[in-house]
C-alpha cells in the first residue's frame, strides 16, 4: 500500500512512478490498471483487484482520493478489510477532507505514506533544485540556484527539467 498525500503535481507523478518501479522489481509481469476518482464505475476496483487466472500481480494506481466518488470511497474500505497479496495500492489524495476515512484506513492498514507538498515560494523552489542537482551528484552556486529561478519562472516541471539540463551540459559545480 502507498499513499501519495499533497497537492504538487510532479512530485506526486514521481512518487506514483516510483512506487510501480519497487513493485515491478518484485514482479516484472506486473500489469498496471489506473482509476480516476471521479470517474470511477462501481465494482472497478475489485474487478482489477481479484486475483488473475494466469497468475502475477496486478498495481492498481487510484489518482484523485481528494474527489473519488462515494462508491470508490466504498470498494476502497471494502478492500482494505481484505486486501489481495498479489495486488500494489496506489492511491493519491490531493488534500483536504473528503475522503478522510479511507485515507485514515489506509494509513491504519500501514501504508507508505510518501508527501508531495505544494512548491511556490522561492525557498522552497531554491530547496527543490538543491535537492535535484544533489541527487545527481552535482553542486550549484547559491547566485545560480537563484538566477535559475528567476529564469524558469513558477513551473516546477520546467525546473526539473532545466536542472536536469543543465546536470547533463555541464561538468563540475554549475
Amino acid at each position: 500500500l502507498t499513499l501519495v498525500t499533497g497537492p504538487e503535481q510532479l512530485l506526486v507523478d514521481r512518487a506514483v512512478a516510483t512506487a510501480i518501479e519497487r513493485a515491478k522489481e518484485q514482479d516484472a509481469e506486473l500489469d498496471v490498471v489506473r482509476l480516476e476518482g471521479d470517474t470511477y464505475e462501481p465494482g472497478a476496483l475489485g474487478v482489477h483487484a481479484s486475483p488473475s487466472l494466469f497468475g502475477g500481480g496486478t498495481a492498481i494506481v487510484v489518482r484523485g482520493l481528494d474527489v473519488a466518488t462515494d462508491e470508490l470511497q466504498a470498494d476502497l474500505l471494502s478492500y482494505l478489510a481484505v486486501p489481495e497479496p498479489d495486488v500494489h495500492l496506489i492511491v493519491t489524495f490531493a488534500g483536504g477532507n473528503r475522503a478522510k476515512k479511507v485515507v485514515d484506513a489506509l494509513k491504519g492498514a500501514g501504508a507508505h505514506v510518501v508527501d508531495a507538498p505544494l512548491i511556490k515560494s522561492d525557498r522552497d523552489k531554491s530547496d527543490f533544485v538543491h535537492r535535484e542537482i544533489k541527487a545527481a551528484r552535482r553542486t550549484i552556486a547559491p547566485g545560480a540556484v537563484q538566477a535559475l529561478i528567476e529564469a524558469v519562472g513558477n513551473d516546477l516541471r520546467e525546473l526539473a527539467a532545466t536542472c536536469a539540463q543543465l546536470v547533463a551540459d555541464t561538468t563540475g559545480t554549475i
